[in-house]
């Protein structure tokens, strides 16, 4: 009998997918990209349902998100969803901390670290479009922001900066959001996930564990957990609802962008709009480079120490600037 024979006589069951894992597939470091998956999961859903009510029009926008807030069930459905947003942003921060630590990212699986710098950025696009399709005060300085940077790129950024302005601003940031975005999750997370099966759950560094779990007990972790940060998310929704911003006035700068902003707000407050194109590149560049400068599969080495602290320490100031930005009055940028 042929092997096409021999699947075609198969019956599949779900108990097919019940294979084993390492035990640590348990441990919240390793359910957190699970975790995010539902999380995206989740703004798909809440984002299609917010679709049928928002009008994306330079005039309109703003008024149609009022008037869905006006509604107690729209009200709760559009924090929902942007708090959901920058949760998940957290948690993609966490995934890689995690997979740096680990050290998750060398031999085969460098491709699907690859993928995920992918994704990360998707996100932070993703996180970046929503705030503009509001177009209210801080969608409108988050817009001007992106088309003064997109200028300052040689050839492409005139043009592109052009199509992009006008009467049709809101209705392209929309189509951006809810169908090229959405295009390219898919894009680079479908392959994210199947190399994530191909390759195996990382070990833990400097251990070998041979005791295993089945597939699905990892699985209800993952729904265990995302029960638990999604239902809080659902509460802070009812008890701190996302402000609409009045606006938008030309020529000032009153707000301040999402926590993942922030520290580009601090380096654009430093050292210009320039820093919001060249800053993004250093970090994206040192991502790609770190499985190339940590490719030794030894826990102990010392450039296995110096990525880790140098991570730890980029994270650390990374958070001061957060912090930094939170507590201080909001700067003119734009030259609008």
């Amino acid at each position: 009998m042929s092997n096409s024979e021999i699947l075609s006589e198969k019956k599949w069951s779900f108990n097919d997918f019940n294979y084993p894992v390492p035990e640590h597939a348990k441990n919240f470091g390793y359910t957190v990209g699970g975790v995010t998956v539902v999380g995206f999961i989740l703004l798909a859903v809440t984002g299609i349902i917010m679709a049928f009510f928002i009008t994306p029009t330079v005039n309109q926008a703003q008024q149609s998100v009022l008037e869905l807030s006006s509604n107690p069930w729209g009200f709760w459905l559009r924090s929902f969803h942007r708090w959901l947003a920058e949760a998940v942003m957290f948690l993609i921060v966490l995934h890689v901390s995690r997979i740096i630590f680990t050290g998750s990212y060398r031999g085969s699986r460098k491709l699907n670290w690859f993928f995920g710098i992918g994704l990360l950025l998707i996100t932070f696009t993703f996180l970046f479009s929503g705030t503009a399709v509001k177009w209210d005060q801080e969608g409108y300085e988050a817009y001007q922001h992106a088309v003064e940077s997109i200028e300052m790129l040689p050839v492409i950024g005139t043009p592109l900066s052009e199509f992009i302005q006008g009467t049709a601003a809101v209705m392209r940031m929309f189509a951006v959001h809810t169908l090229v975005l959405p295009l390219f999750l898919l894009i680079f997370l479908i392959p994210h996930l199947v190399l994530m099966k191909l390759n195996g759950l990382s070990p833990l560094p400097g251990r070998k564990t041979t005791k295993t779990i089945t597939f699905y007990d990892h699985v209800k972790k993952i729904f265990w957990w995302s029960f638990a940060i999604y239902g809080l998310i659902s509460f802070l929704a009812m008890q701190f609802p996302v402000e609409i911003f009045p606006g938008p006035y030309a020529g000032v700068e009153m707000t301040k962008p999402p926590w993942i902003f922030l520290v580009l707000y601090q380096v654009e407050d430093w050292f210009g709009m320039t820093s919001l194109l060249v800053f993004p590149a250093l970090i994206v560049t040192g991502l790609i480079l770190i499985p190339y400068i940590d490719s030794k599969k030894d826990d102990y080495s010392l450039t296995r120490r110096i990525v880790v602290w140098g991570y730890i320490v980029v994270m650390a100031v990374f958070i001061t600037f957060i912090i930094n930005v939170a507590v201080t009055p909001p700067v003119q940028h734009l030259g609008m």
